[in-house]
């Protein structure tokens, strides 16, 4: 998922690269705070890269109104803190040994060190939503609470071959959708849009949130590792079934039995998915929720930052790889 994307988001997010930058200063002051040897476990998977998908967000819906500020510059760190602190536990959670192509946190250090990180970051993007001040504080605070419970969700139904496609949504509406429409939210409020560029944006980062998981998960069964950034398959291993397998699963019940395989064979899942239609039935929902996104556009500003918008939201979906 990083490598591919990042690369892409990379060409679109070129005119704002500058404005990136002051964010990724501010991120690494932020993280860097208490010390040498701290700050080498808390910027770990921010000098690894990553696709800056979030600050990106809050600074271009900023620019609908009056553009970038102190204020935006601090809630973009806020937010993509808090987007790498939820890495490092779901590397715990998920025992990975990779991330974004490096060995995770919890590989190198241990869990204990890679929990206290996230934590640690966590802590500095409230601390940042606090310097903002007006909603930003309570909203972030919601939208981490939502994070929370989007993984408390999935884990309720692992390794369940009947896991609905309602827990599945729900589950990534918390874990996903969350943050990115809040990141959208506090670009254009900050920035000073109108009631209906807000409304508007509000709706664009939901919409997207939503195609940008399904994607995610469609490239966990179809890409390659040096895609990815890690192993594909990673999911299915850990017994997260996500859309395309829920699809696979209700249009031929033996795909059940290939998940309660001991050791799943991940090649075998990605034929079944093909072969029942399941992998482009989930493509076709990413597309939905994508066209949404653009529609959600069409009722905002005509300016520079619109079409690169509508360019970063294209990308989300055209980085799967279309199998047959």
């Amino acid at each position: 998922m990083e490598a591919l994307f990042r690369d892409q988001a990379g060409d679109v997010l070129e005119s704002i690269s500058s404005d990136l930058e002051r964010v990724e200063k501010i991120m690494a002051d932020s993280a860097t705070g208490i010390g040498e040897v701290f700050g080498e476990f808390t910027t770990h998977l921010a000098r690894a890269g990553g696709k800056r998908i979030r600050p990106a967000l809050t600074l271009l819906a900023s620019q609908l109104g009056e553009g970038p500020n102190q204020n935006v510059d601090y809630t973009a760190a806020a937010a993509e803190l808090t987007h790498l602190a939820t890495l490092y536990h779901d590397d715990v959670i998920d025992e990975a040994a990779t991330r974004r192509g490096v060995t995770s946190a919890n590989q190198k250090w241990g869990n204990k060190v890679a929990i206290l990180a996230g934590d640690y970051l966590f802590a500095k993007a409230s601390s940042l939503a606090a310097n903002v001040g007006g909603i930003v504080p309570d909203v972030l605070a919601t939208a981490i609470a939502k994070v929370v419970a989007g993984q408390l969700t999935e884990l309720q139904s692992t390794y369940d071959p009947n896991r609905s496609e309602e827990h599945y949504f729900e589950t990534i509406d918390g874990k996903t959708v969350s943050l990115m429409e809040t990141c959208t939210l506090f670009g254009a409020v900050l920035g000073e849009c109108p009631t209906k560029v807000i409304d508007a944006m509000t709706t664009f980062g939901r919409s997207l949130g939503f195609a940008f998981q399904i994607a995610d998960d469609l490239l966990d069964i179809a890409a390659s590792p040096e895609t990815l950034g890690k192993a594909p398959g990673t999911d299915l291993r850990d017994g997260v079934y996500t859309l395309p397998v829920i699809y696979a699963v209700a249009a031929d019940a033996a795909v059940a039995e290939l998940l309660s395989a001991p050791d799943v064979d991940v090649d075998a899942v990605r034929s079944a998915t093909v072969a029942t239609g399941s992998f482009a039935k989930a493509m076709s929902r990413a597309q939905i929720y994508l066209d949404e996104a653009l529609n959600a556009l069409e009722t905002v500003p005509d300016c520079a930052a619109r079409p690169t918008l509508e360019n970063l939201a294209r990308s989300v979906v055209a980085r799967v790889p279309r199998l047959s």
